[in-house]
């Protein structure tokens, strides 16, 4: 008998189907697919193996009996094809024409099985050569390739729907299976079809359904591509579903020896599998995420989580006390607040890099009203991606007065964003925005590009502008580049350096420092000056002033109007701004609004005034116009 081949294949599909078997699965629709063709497989080369041991001793055997299983077998190839179609149509399932396409094909499946069923066979058996044929074989052969027609045309179809690696291993079996199936058709002493069954399986398997690959191997909770996926399919379904993820920080020292750490994660861990009715993920290094099917099994689980993170994990060897962690919730009453799976996982996204920006008690609920905020947020990113693209950002300057001159001699550049239908948008809606997702950097560049701009054009100098001040964010304080690409633009635009002072605010001076004062040093040499802004907001430090080579020095908005509030405002302020002045530097005061507020600082020694008082931030022509009529008036 002539059956190692099909012996060997279905001994390798056992072993495929133990290892399957030995993890659980998310529930994933492609998941039963894969089963099913599993055990379609198994059970066609089951018949193939028992059809030639029937035919070995069909003398000694009923005839019909032989015959019979002869076409069950030829009746499970067919099968077999329909499996590796309906496989092919996994990701299209909700998709109602191929939903109706595959319920069709798979009706007429059955009716072609009636008829294999009913075809007469004819069955060879010489020496080592067993095989079948006849009109059984030739209906089976036709069938087989009217479903292989259909799911290469599925596969070419759907090719947008489907999942890459989906569609790669299909197309593989596939084409094994029409080599194999034409080989045998030629040679039918050459039994492959069977076989070639066992490695479409086996691609199936180790590209796709290998439950190692969505399972997380430290914890043996599914990982973050399962998630992913079963968020998919359960949106699919319309399915309702509720959950929260729980990230945490060390409160402990940060010398904790991290095999104490790896103990508490495998605590944590232990503790999580046993929480009810949870259907449970690791997504990230530190973030598990619990998803249930009802509201009081989320409920009792939050709280089941809080209790234990408050009692800490694991002793620690060193002190004896256990470990705590401050825990992070995001918790999803409904995953109806999201339109789609795509959408609920970037606001997931969101939250896991703004976790520490919750509430103060760490809870961050993912409802109607925060999905609203995210969604707006989304937009205004757009509105400003689309506003640098299609050069809608203006630069507006506000006029800065010398106190000792009387005049104005610099001003500051601020970004403004020209919205589709001609008004401003205020930068505090897109600012925080373009900072946040690293945008600022590309943002403060087309600043400072047609701020150089605006000064060849108009030669400010001779309207009594000595440089004007232009932002640099934290994001490009920390770019290695920032020197370079300045100097490029000021030689482009043919800018004294002189013409330009760059702000920089506190925290940008803490925050890669080596690589600001780097930058700074490069632009200093070339002829750029420094300011520090925002000082008295946030940071303040005055060894900030000592640290950085900055030549004026910004008192914030706020400080400047708590100086008429609050008298210990007056002694820090005065104490501060004398001691800048024995250091040679010169003082900006901004947000300056009435005529008694310029006076009061034109007599406490402030070299320079900034605010509405004089002007707001105005366009680029209203600007000139500006100077002409207080500078040259």
């Amino acid at each position: 008998m002539n059956i190692q081949m099909q012996v060997g294949g279905l001994l390798i599909l056992i072993l495929l189907l133990y290892f399957y078997k030995r993890h659980g699965t998310v529930g994933l629709y492609a998941e039963k697919l894969f089963r099913r063709a599993l055990y379609v497989t198994i059970l066609c080369l089951i018949l193939d193996i028992t059809s030639i041991v029937l035919i070995v001793n069909m003398d000694s055997l009923p005839r019909f009996v032989v015959e019979t299983e002869c076409k069950l077998y030829l009746v499970s190839l067919v099968w077999n094809g329909y499996m590796a179609l309906s496989y092919a149509s996994a990701d299209s399932r909700y998709l109602q024409s191929v939903n109706k396409f595959v319920q069709i094909l798979g009706a007429a499946v059955i009716v072609v099985s009636v008829v294999i069923l009913m075809l007469p066979v004819n069955i060879y058996c010489s020496g080592n050569v067993e095989y079948t044929y006849g009109p059984a074989c030739l209906a089976t052969y036709f069938a087989a390739f009217i479903i292989i027609m259909f799911t290469i045309s599925t596969i070419a179809t759907q090719r947008h729907n489907m999942n890459p690696r989906r569609r790669h291993a299909i197309t593989m079996w596939v084409a094994i299976w029409m080599v194999a199936a034409a080989l045998q058709f030629l040679f039918p002493r050459l039994l492959l079809v069977g076989f070639a069954s066992v490695l479409g399986v086996i691609i199936l398997f180790f590209e796709l359904e290998n439950p190692e690959a969505n399972i997380d191997r430290r914890t043996g909770f599914f990982n973050n591509y399962s998630f992913v996926e079963f968020l998919k399919q359960k949106y699919k379904e319309n399915a309702f579903l509720c959950g929260m993820l729980v990230s945490w920080d060390d409160i402990h020292a940060k010398d904790i020896p991290s095999l104490q750490l790896d103990e508490a994660l495998m605590e944590m861990a232990e503790f999580f599998r046993h929480i009810p009715d949870a259907k449970l993920f690791r997504t990230e290094d530190r973030e598990f995420t619990f998803v249930f099917d009802n509201h009081k099994s989320l409920e009792n689980a939050f709280h089941m989580l809080d209790e234990r993170f408050k009692k800490g994990w694991i002793e620690n060897k060193n002190g004896g006390v256990p470990l705590l962690f401050e825990p992070h919730y995001a918790v999803m009453p409904s995953t109806d607040v999201a339109k789609s799976a795509d959408e609920l996982i970037g606001f997931l996204k969101y939250f896991r890099a703004h976790a520490k920006d919750a509430s103060d008690n760490k809870i961050l609920v993912i409802d109607e009203a925060a999905m609203a905020k995210k969604r707006t947020r989304e937009q205004m990113l757009q509105t400003l991606m689309d506003a640098m693209n299609e050069d809608r950002i203006e630069v507006f300057f506000q006029p800065i007065y010398s106190t000792h001159e009387h005049k104005f001699v610099s001003a500051e550049a601020l970004v403004r964003l020209r919205a589709e239908d001609g008004s401003i948008i205020p930068p505090g809606l897109f600012i925080p925005i373009a900072e946040e997702t690293g945008v600022i950097s590309r943002l403060g560049e087309i600043v400072f590009e047609k701020t150089c701009s605006f000064i060849k054009e108009n030669d400010v100098a001779s309207y009594g502008i000595r440089y004007i001040e232009v932002n640099l964010s934290v994001v490009q304080c920390e770019s290695t580049s920032l020197a370079d690409n300045y100097i490029s633009m000021m030689n482009k635009y043919m800018v004294e350096p002189a013409l330009i002072n760059l702000e920089i605010t506190e925290s940008a001076s803490v925050i890669m420092k080596k690589t600001l004062l780097r930058n700074m040093q490069v632009l200093i040499d070339y002829g750029v000056a420094f300011s520090l802004d925002d000082f008295g907001n946030g940071q303040s430090n005055l060894n900030y002033i000592v640290d950085m080579p900055v030549k004026i020095v910004k008192f914030d908005r706020d400080m400047t109007q708590a100086y008429f509030k609050n008298e210990k405002a007056q002694f820090v302020m005065q104490a501060a701004m004398n001691m800048i002045h024995d250091m040679h530097l010169q003082v900006v005061a901004e947000g300056v609004e009435t005529a008694e507020e310029l006076a009061t600082f034109e007599k406490l020694g402030v070299d320079y005034i900034q605010g509405y008082y004089f002007s707001k931030p105005i366009e680029q022509r209203a600007f000139i116009d500006f100077l002409k009529a207080k500078n040259q008036g």
